[in-house]
Parts: C-alpha cells; sequence; structure tokens
C-alpha cells in the first residue's frame, strides 16, 4: 500500500493489485460498446484527462483507457458533450466523500473541477468493477465536456 496526496484528498491505493487488475482487461467500457456515443468518447479519449490526472491514474495503477464504464448525458449550451464515467481501485481515501445522499435509495455527485471542462471525485462504491473482491473499493467519478468528433449521427440527445 502507498499513500498519495491529491489535491484535498489522501489516497491509500494499493497500486500493484490494482495495475495488474487493469492488465487484465483487455478493453474499456466505451471501447465494448457499438453505440455512436461511445464511440465518440473512445475517439476523443486522450484528450479527455487533463495531465495531472493521467499522472494520478499511473501512480495509482489505473489505465485511463480501460473505464468500467462511461456514459453520454446531454449536448450542453456550449455545443460540447456532457459525459460521466468511472474507474475503480483497491485502497481507501481521506477527503471529500463525492457522493451526495438525496433521499431515500438517491444520490448524485459533486465533483471537483480540475480543468475547464473536467471534473472529479472519489467515492466509497464499486460499480461494474472489474476487481474480483468487491471490497474497499474507491470509485473515482468523472465528468467531462467534449465536441463531438466523429463522422456519424447522434443516436439520442436527452436535451
Amino acid at each position: 500500500m502507498k499513500t498519495i496526496k491529491f489535491r484535498n484528498w489522501e489516497l491509500i491505493v494499493n497500486d500493484e493489485l490494482t495495475k495488474s487488475t487493469y492488465e487484465k482487461v483487455e478493453i474499456g467500457n466505451a471501447d465494448s460498446c457499438v453505440c455512436n456515443e461511445c464511440k465518440n468518447y473512445s475517439n476523443y479519449r486522450e484528450n479527455v484527462f487533463p495531465e495531472e490526472i493521467k499522472n494520478l491514474f499511473i501512480e495509482i495503477g489505473i489505465d485511463y483507457r480501460k473505464e468500467s464504464e462511461v456514459t453520454r448525458y446531454c449536448k450542453q449550451n456550449n455545443g460540447l458533450h456532457l459525459y460521466g464515467g468511472w474507474y475503480h481501485f483497491k485502497g481507501e481515501f481521506i477527503g471529500k466523500n463525492c457522493e451526495v445522499p438525496m433521499g431515500e435509495n438517491s444520490f448524485t455527485f459533486e465533483l471537483t473541477k480540475i480543468a475547464e471542462n473536467f471534473s472529479i471525485g472519489f467515492c466509497n462504491s464499486n460499480a461494474l468493477s472489474f476487481f474480483e473482491d468487491g471490497k474497499n473499493l474507491v470509485q473515482i467519478e468523472f465528468e467531462t465536456e467534449i465536441p463531438w468528433t466523429i463522422d456519424k449521427e447522434l443516436e439520442t440527445d436527452l436535451m
């Protein structure tokens, strides 16, 4: 286990187990999906993450090309498309939990802005995890705004 200080969080990470878990995964969620929204995300993925986040993921043992989940929410007024998704690592964190309860069995996320079009947060969850053991997992939630970059029509527009 190693401790990583990232902004206002302290991440206690089993980086070896996290890295070996991601090495076993062939492709991330967006690459395994056939919808145009995921194809657009995959096409733009190299530009999604600020260097600070790519470096953090390397230190944790996460391959940013292998997201557990990604989804497109809507087209924003600025013309960019709002996407969200998450990754996991084995360990724990100290600091703000991004999961905010909204009533019985519902919640939202309060993420921290890292760059103009990128926000992140940490919570305790194991949704769609690649790990064999779902205990002691930290879910890294993110949101990003990206352009439409593929030469295919948007299949569904939620706005």
